[in-house]
């Protein structure tokens, strides 16, 4: 019966060959270039090969007593010639190993480009719930770091592996032919050789997939580090984070300093067995050469070049197989990444949703993100051009009633229909394409104003952006700036205002003209005198529109043609903010707290 360590190991081996398979298959679009430097591998392993015999030949021939001969010919000429042959040997393995080396980093190179946009591609596709789990960090560190050591594999690792074992095949064939005695002596170190390799792989394996999860989680610290930078400048905690990041980086070093010991194991071992070896055959074979003249001195001398050529290939396997156990590693993770299905995607006949109207029901919807419910059978109408807000407190499940409409997630039961489709039953660009979204932090790309508001519409006339701009209210701000429209905004807009980000992405959300628009606290984060500029333009926005408002300033829902109070996933007030107010209810109570005289806690 197997040990849970056992198993364990079974488990890994097992993920690692799938890996491995499956990695050769990303091969296969590139085979031609892995092809033709493979033969460039043969022909440089054979120009290696034949280095040492023509040596030996050329001492033997420098020895009249010998008899030996270059294929017949002997004396000045067979020297001559055996010149020749041996700078031809070197030019073929220049030339050789150089095409070799230059096709090995093409198809490595394609496909860390191929494995990147497909893993890119995926990303776009894969749940909201699964980067909210995993972060942002670790899922960087698969499509840089990881690809990045696929990368190593293919441009050196595995031509060189082949090339290694193919050299080892070939010094071996070659030993075994001129001379079965040496050449038994020069392999009786091969059990040891062995035992000790298959010790290492073993520890090796757990090493390196130890130093990749290592990296990993020190990549998702330094992202989300990054990323709260204004949080922990703000309280000062700098400090803190530093210790948080010495302790995994720490962690890291662990793991590394774990491998690399088993590396310097490795090299000086096969260096030891090496000499040993060397050292047996030069006494092994002088004694036979002394006593019998069964072979000759140039024959002993290509046999002891042999050896350390023979070693040189073992050496390099195992600093290779290094490279071989982090790729095998970085595969396992990008297969895992790859493999990762959505959780909502277009299912089978799914159909294209026309232009709608802008009809939304909720139909006895009940839905949760794990195994506790959060919202609970809400039934609610839209009508076409009107719009509905959404307050109530933290966790009520404001965000989460928009993000079902626009199909983030998929409900527990019930249903969500527009116009009378199913959401399920139609493809989501098609459902997304009508549908606009402001968010309560407004997020621009790192890119020009004019792309930031085309986002949406890309092949938009500069007209087109000019009059959207000019109905939000961010025309002249943008006409200010020093190149205008093309002027770089940079990542997240850091060199506009919040409340300048959130009146162009309006502006962008405007362009694209959907027939429904979600407003998640789109007001959340600005002051009172830009709230306003926001407002004008988000009137501008909703004008014919169905719209969804959740709300954090109630004062933002008042024009709304009806509210909707959420408690704990329930709907639990329904009506117009003059006749809500006139109830003893949730929103009385959530507008007397944010609007009484000492400053309340402003509901979410």
């Amino acid at each position: 019966m197997l040990h849970h360590g056992e198993l364990l190991g079974a488990t890994e081996q097992a993920l690692s060959r799938r890996a491995l398979r499956r990695l050769v298959r990303q091969v296969l679009p590139h085979r031609k270039a892995l092809g033709l430097a493979t033969t460039m591998m043969l022909l440089s392993a054979v120009a290696e090969l034949s280095l040492p015999y023509l040596f030996g030949v050329a001492i033997d021939l420098v020895n009249p007593g010998s008899g030996r001969t270059l294929f017949g010919v002997g004396g000045q000429r067979a020297l001559d010639l055996l010149a020749v042959a041996l700078l031809a040997m070197i030019v073929l393995r220049f030339v050789a190993t150089a095409g070799q080396l230059y096709l090995a980093q093409v198809v490595g190179q394609r496909l860390v480009f191929d494995l990147r946009s497909r893993l890119f591609a995926h990303l776009q596709r894969v749940s909201l719930r699964y980067l909210d789990r995993r972060g942002i960090g670790p899922v960087m560190s698969r499509i840089q770091n990881d690809v990045s050591v696929i990368n190593e594999l293919f441009s050196d690792g595995l031509v060189g592996v082949l090339s290694d074992l193919l050299t080892l095949l070939g010094i071996v064939t070659v030993m075994l032919l001129t001379n079965w005695r040496l050449a038994l002596v020069s392999f009786v170190a091969m059990p040891i050789m062995i035992a000790g390799m298959l010790w290492w792989r073993r520890h090796a394996i757990e090493a390196y997939r130890a130093t990749r999860i290592a990296v990993a989680r020190l990549n998702g610290h330094l992202a989300e580090s990054i990323n709260g930078i204004r949080v922990i400048q703000a309280f000062s905690q700098e400090e803190r984070q530093l210790r948080r990041f010495e302790a995994i980086n720490g962690e890291y070093l662990g793991a590394s300093l774990r491998a690399a010991r088993l590396s310097a194991l490795l090299f000086p071992s096969v260096q030891i067995v090496e000499a040993a070896t060397t050292a047996l055959l030069i006494g092994v074979g002088g004694w036979l050469l002394l006593g019998t003249q069964a072979f000759t001195v140039g024959e002993l001398v290509t046999f002891a070049a042999y050896v350390s050529r023979f070693y040189e290939p073992i050496r390099t396997l195992s600093m290779r197989y290094d490279t071989l156990q982090a790729a095998t590693t970085a595969a396992e993770r990008i297969f895992e990444l790859q493999d990762v299905r959505p959780e909502v995607e277009d299912r089978p006949g799914a159909i294209e949703l026309p232009a709608v109207r802008g009809e939304i029901v909720y139909d006895h919807v009940t839905f949760g993100y794990d195994q506790l419910p959060v919202l609970h059978d809400i039934t609610l109408r839209i009508e076409p051009g009107e719009t509905v807000a959404l307050v109530g407190e933290t966790g009520a499940g404001k965000s989460t009633m928009a993000a079902l409409l626009a199909r983030y997630y998929d409900v527990w039961s019930g249903s969500i229909r527009i116009d009378g489709y199913d959401l399920r039953e139609v493809t989501l660009t098609s459902l997304r394409s009508q549908i606009g979204i402001v968010p309560q932090d407004p997020f621009l790309f790192a890119s020009t104003v004019r792309e930031n508001i085309a986002y949406g519409r890309p092949e938009a006339t500069e007209h087109e952006i000019i009059e959207v701009a000019k109905a939000v209210g961010i025309h002249e701000t943008i006409a200010r700036l020093p190149q205008g429209y093309d002027t770089p905004v940079h990542e997240r807009g850091v060199r506009l205002s919040m409340g300048q980000r959130q009146l162009i992405t309006i502006a962008r959300v405007l362009l694209a003209d959907p027939r429904i628009v979600i407003l998640d606290e789109a007001t959340a984060h600005v002051d009172t005198e830009t709230e306003l500029l926001v407002q004008q333009a988000i009137r501008r926005l909703l004008s014919g529109r169905t719209a969804v408002v959740i709300a954090h300033r109630l004062s933002t829902v008042r024009e709304a043609s009806r509210i909707l109070v959420l408690h704990q996933g329930r709907v639990v007030e329904v009506g117009t903010h003059a006749d809500l107010l006139t109830r003893n209810g949730h929103y009385q109570r959530l507008y007397r707290l944010q609007f009484q005289p000492a400053g309340g806690v402003a509901a979410d």
